[in-house]
Order: structure tokens, then sequence, then C-alpha cells
């Protein structure tokens, strides 16, 4: 009986001593998990925000010697970074992968972009991505690959296909040159495992009977344009672009009139959309009240009184 007691208290206390280390493990992991991510925010807001271009080339360095390193720990693919704000980081639907990606500012007039691809895995399967956009003559014509990339921040990817034939499409912006702007749709396939960004999926634009392997839209740095996945409408949807009247020795450049233009995702290709229908509001939606002054309102909403009529008592 005493053997069994002291066996029954033995294993309770071995129990509770695996429990207490298991528990003291999670809490040392988290805690090692939060100093890193707390070093990446550091590192990533004197990227955007320090005055100094030579602290920015700095805080980038250390932002990726430090990324690399938290990203080489187990499972580092389910850590979600929240408070990397600084950092874009985006998943397809399907999770196979995640996209890191930031921007750098050089100059007025210049910006670099830096990222990483990271897949889904037991171990560290990362592809840094080297910007080369300054090298790239036709880069709509370009199949690219992470050593020579047309660097940007993705702010979205959806994807067609399953299995091998999977594609992705990824949405990208690049701040370009401080004067005009550029968003796109880059595609994204896997080729023996490593990452190829391109992919002949757009009709051809304009005149050109090329096909091109990205769509890119350049617009004016004054204004926004929009070109993303809706969900609710189930396509691309994009601004229609028209060429703005330039001033005195400036270049022509592109704005949104308004209107949008949209892709229809098929397998291995989109069919583009013209023009989507402008849906217009019903008048009663568009007045919910009268019109000023019909409804014997002043602007106040005070009651107008009535003029009298001539002969009137």
């Amino acid at each position: 009986m005493r053997i069994g007691l002291l066996f029954t208290i033995f294993l309770c206390s071995s129990l509770t001593i695996q429990a207490q280390s298991r528990r003291s493990g999670r809490e040392a992991s988290q805690e090692l998990w939060r100093r890193m991510e707390d070093s990446l925010a550091f590192y990533a807001d004197g990227v955007v925000n320090d005055s100094l271009p030579e602290e920015r080339f700095l805080a980038t360095r250390e932002l990726i010697l430090t990324l690399v390193r938290a990203l080489r720990y187990n499972q580092s693919f389910h850590y979600p970074f929240l408070r990397l704000r600084n950092v874009s980081i985006q998943y397809p639907p399907d999770s196979t992968f995640r996209l890191f990606t930031w921007q750098l500012q050089v100059s007025a007039s210049e910006y670099r972009y830096y990222g990483a691809l990271q897949r889904r895995a037991d171990t560290l399967v990362l592809f840094p991505l080297i910007d080369r956009s300054f090298n790239l003559l036709n880069p709509e014509r370009e199949v690219l690959g992470p050593e020579k990339w047309m660097g940007c921040i993705y702010f979205g990817i959806q994807q067609f296909g399953s299995g091998p034939n999977v594609t992705y499409l990824a949405f990208g912006y690049d701040a370009h040159d401080g004067v005009s702007r550029r968003k796109w749709i880059e595609p994204i396939r896997f080729s023996a495992g490593r990452p190829v960004f391109g992919a002949p999926l757009f009709p051809p634009q304009g005149d050109s009977a090329v096909v091109p392997q990205r769509f890119i839209l350049t617009y004016s740095a004054e204004t926004s344009i929009r070109l993303n996945w809706d969900a609710d409408l189930g396509l691309i949807v994009f601004d229609h672009l028209v060429p703005m009247i330039p001033k005195g020795g400036q270049e022509a450049i592109t704005v949104s009139d308004g209107s949008y233009e949209a892709f229809r995702i098929h397998p291995e290709r989109l069919e583009y959309i013209e023009m989507l229908p402008v849906v217009v509001p019903d008048e009663g939606m568009m007045r919910p009240r009268p019109v000023l002054g019909q409804d014997k309102m002043d602007i106040l909403g005070r009651k107008i009184p009535e003029k009298k009529k001539k002969g009137g008592n």
C-alpha cells in the first residue's frame, strides 16, 4: 500500500512538474516572441519615420536581420506579428505562404522596397525579395524571380485554381517617382518550389499584340485610385484612367474619371470588362427630404410663415 501510495504521489508530482515545465516553456517562448516583435516594430518605425536617410537605411538593415532571425524559430509561420504595423503581411486564401513587404524612402523622388516570401512548412522556407524595378525597361512583359523582383508593398492576394495549378494574384502599390504612383496585379506561381512573378493572364492592352505578364496602372500622385478584389461583385475592380491636361513643361499623367473597369477570373485567364454598370440610386433615396423651401421649412428647420394674399383680412 505504501509503495502504491508513494508511486501515486511521485507520479502526481512528476505530472505537476512536467505541466509547470511546459507552462514555463510556453511562457518563455511567448516572452521571446514578444521581445522580437518589439524589436521588429521599433526598426520598422525607424524605416518609415526617421528623418535622416542614413538612419532609415540602418533601421532597414536591422529590420532584415531581426526578421530573418525570428523566422528561423520553429513554427514561425504561425506567429502573426500583429504589432508590426509598418510592414505589410499578406496571406492568400489558402494560407500556403505569406508576403512581408515594406517601403524605404531614399529621397523625395526615390523609393526602395524590401520583402520576403515565407512558405508554410515545419522548417523555414524563405525567399528574400530583391527590388530591381529600376532596371526593368518593360515591367509589363517581364517574368521575374525573387532575386529580380518588381518592388512594391503588397496589400492583398486573391487566388484561383488548386493544387499544382493554383495561381495567386497579388495586388501591389509603388510610390514610384513622387510625381506618379503605380498599382498593379502580379500573378504568382510556384515552379519547383520557387515563386515565379508574372504570367500571361491578361488581354493585350491598346494596339499591342503582346500579352502582358502583369497589369500596371500609373496615375497622378495627387490622387488615389482603386485596384482590388471586390468580394460582393466577384470581380477585380479598378478605376478607369484618362489623361490629365499637363501643366507647362510637365509630362501627361492620368487620373480617374470616376468610372470603373474590371477583370473577371476564369481558369487560366482574366476576362476584361470595359465598363461596370453604374447603379443610379432611386430619386427618393437621393433626396430623403424635400428640397429646401418645398417643405415650408427654412435652412434652420423653422416653419416658413405663409404670405398673406392681397386684399385678405
